[in-house]
């Protein structure tokens, strides 16, 4: 660490600890400043106005009996990048370490009040002036005319009104680690810096974080140092932030803030840990943020218009995020848009506030694994149509869906199932009422290339075994195979897509079909698949009122109740052999 000697104005430099007691100086940057290689010229540095603030605060270490100080324009060589990147990663330290640190206050007049005063000095503005607040125990405030007039912790309480900074930080009771990200950059919201990089860099010490420095990848900073957060820390108050106009207006973005600015409504946003086993993981790989040991909230999903009747059946995913300390207490969740195999878009709209007795009553589903996406610059329209590529809708509200497989190819929001390969199993169990009463049946689909795909439909009370090993709960990754299937319960696959069904000495048969549909997402249309359920009365010949096969619309009207499973993700699994395809059925082309 580099040090100017209070008595005689020269460096010194300490490699070794301890370091001799110092004082160190915050104060804003003005165009006279004196720098490091200004110091190495004799006499050079005496006529820049920025050198008064040097000698002044040499002057006042003297009085206090502290033989060093140390000011960043000149106790840092910043035309070297390897010197700068180690001083802005240890700048927290070093003032943490400080006897004391001296503010000067430039633009405020002397006799002003200071809490009116501090609080519309430029110093206040300031990224870099955060820490330098923060990190020292005792800090002495002087005015334009370098007169003392404020000090923490004597006036914590102003300078908690006019930074958002709790007093207790600023009392020295806690440390800047006990507060949630999202508080601690909330802070950060209202100060800006020369450089947009230094949006970022000012706020290493204060989220412990250390990373090198690449002047000229502008916004990149900040999301480098969120990237670097999640490496570190599994506090999920990161993803707490408001969407900008910008964002809005786009209708989706990333799960990562684009500045300090975003969390200005954080400061009271804290941790929340609905038990204390949920302890989430943060992994960043190339498909976005991966989340481990989570569960989201489906919410019913409220449109002023809906688009058709089964538009009040569907639900969307809010991801809880923090928990407001302070007014009503709610809960906070951000809404996401589930675009492909337990892959999530966050929509940008702003928080979702849900209170304590709304959160109990909602829908919970745990996530083994998903990823959220953090860079929507490669999503338009059309990629995010090619995730719906050939997907199967099942939207019948007679019909209410108990469960299905594979859970993480499964959208709640438009009632889809993404395209499966062709050795998955992809399953619903489904309940509705035939002859007036309430039966299961379990429908599976197999995809037999690009344009076929064969149905079974099963009474569920007929194949209970063979339902419950469908629809069992299965480990991250065990996704069901159809020749598991097949070697395990064989007599699914000499099932049909039709059965047929006894309901108080009455025959009906319900056939299931897959016919091709076009279905609009993102305001676009895609030609997929919806899944038709059909139950018909066999009538028994020589019926005066039957002519063959009548259609009887049993459950007209039911409201479709959602299924309350437990949600699972899984990661591609290689293909496998298929099990050779059995005589008698129907492959139905598209």
């Amino acid at each position: 660490m580099r040090l100017i000697n209070a008595n005689t104005l020269r460096f010194e430099e300490f490699f070794e600890k301890p370091l001799p007691p110092y004082l160190v100086l915050s104060h804003t940057w003005g165009e006279d400043e004196v720098t490091f290689q200004d110091m190495q010229q004799p006499h050079l540095h005496l006529g820049k106005s920025g050198y008064a603030k040097i000698t002044q605060t040499c002057r006042l270490a003297r009085s206090k009996a502290i033989d060093y100080v140390w000011v960043d324009t000149c106790c840092i060589d910043k035309t070297s990048s390897a010197e700068l990147t180690e001083s802005i990663n240890s700048m927290f330290q070093w003032y943490q370490r400080a006897v004391v640190c001296v503010v000067h206050l430039a633009d405020m007049e002397s006799g002003v009040d200071f809490g009116t005063g501090v609080r519309f000095s430029r110093w206040i503005t300031r990224g870099w002036t955060l820490q330098e607040l923060i990190a020292p125990k005792r800090v002495e405030f002087y005015d334009s005319k370098w007169k003392l007039c404020g000090q923490k912790p004597r006036h914590s309480d102003v300078l908690s009104a006019a930074t958002k900074i709790p007093e207790d930080l600023l009392l020295g009771n806690h440390r800047s680690s006990e507060y949630s990200v999202a508080q601690r950059l909330c802070w950060a919201s209202s100060r800006t810096t020369t450089r947009v990089e230094d949006e970022a860099y000012c706020l290493f010490g204060i989220l412990e974080v250390n990373m090198p420095l690449i002047y000229g990848e502008g916004k990149m900073a900040f999301r480098r140092l969120q990237e670097e957060l999640i490496k570190r820390s599994n506090d999920i108050t990161i993803f707490a932030w408001q969407p900008t106009r910008e964002e809005v207006q786009e209708g989706h973005c990333g799960v990562l803030a684009a500045s300090p600015q975003a969390f200005a409504l954080c400061e009271h946003v804290c941790v929340w840990r609905p038990s204390t086993s949920h302890n989430p993981q943060f992994v960043l790989t190339n498909r976005g943020i991966q989340l481990q040991d989570i569960f989201f909230h489906r919410m019913p999903l409220k449109n002023d218009q809906p688009a058709d009747a089964n538009e009040s059946l569907k639900r969307e995913y809010v991801f809880m995020v923090g928990f407001l300390s302070r007014g009503s207490g709610a809960y906070l969740g951000i809404q996401l848009r589930k675009i492909g195999e337990s892959l999530f878009l966050r929509k940008s709209r702003p928080l979702k506030m849900i209170s304590g007795t709304e959160n109990k009553s909602l829908l919970k589903t745990d996530i083994a694994t998903c990823h959220f996406v953090t860079d929507t610059r490669p999503l338009d329209n059309d990629t995010l149509l090619a995730f719906r590529k050939r997907c199967t809708e099942v939207s019948i509200p007679e019909w209410s869906m108990k469960h299905t497989i594979p859970s993480g190819y499964w959208d709640d929001q438009d009632m889809i199932q993404f395209h499966l390969p062709t050795y998955l199993v992809g399953a619903f169990l489904l309940e509705g009422d035939v002859g007036g009463k309430r039966t299961r049946f379990t429908v599976l689909y197999r995809r037999e290339g690009e344009d076929q795909v064969r149905i079974y439909i099963l009474e569920t009370a007929k194949h209970t075994a063979a339902t419950a090993y469908i629809f069992r709960r299965r480990a991250p990754g065990d996704m069901l195979h159809w020749e598991d299937l097949g070697l395990d319960h064989p007599q699914v696959l000499e099932a049909s897509n039709q059965t047929q069904v006894v309901i108080d000495r009455r025959q009906f048969t319900v056939t299931a079909s897959l016919p091709s549909k076009a279905l609009d997402f993102f305001g676009r249309t895609k030609i997929g698949r919806s899944l038709k359920l059909e139950v018909v009365e066999n009538r028994p010949k020589g019926d005066p009122g039957a002519k063959g096969r009548e259609l009887v619309p049993y459950g007209q009207g039911r409201t479709n109740r959602r299924h309350r499973s437990t949600d699972e993700s899984f990661p591609q699994i290689a293909n496998t052999s298929l099990p050779r395809s059995r005589p008698g059925f129907q492959s139905i082309p598209l």
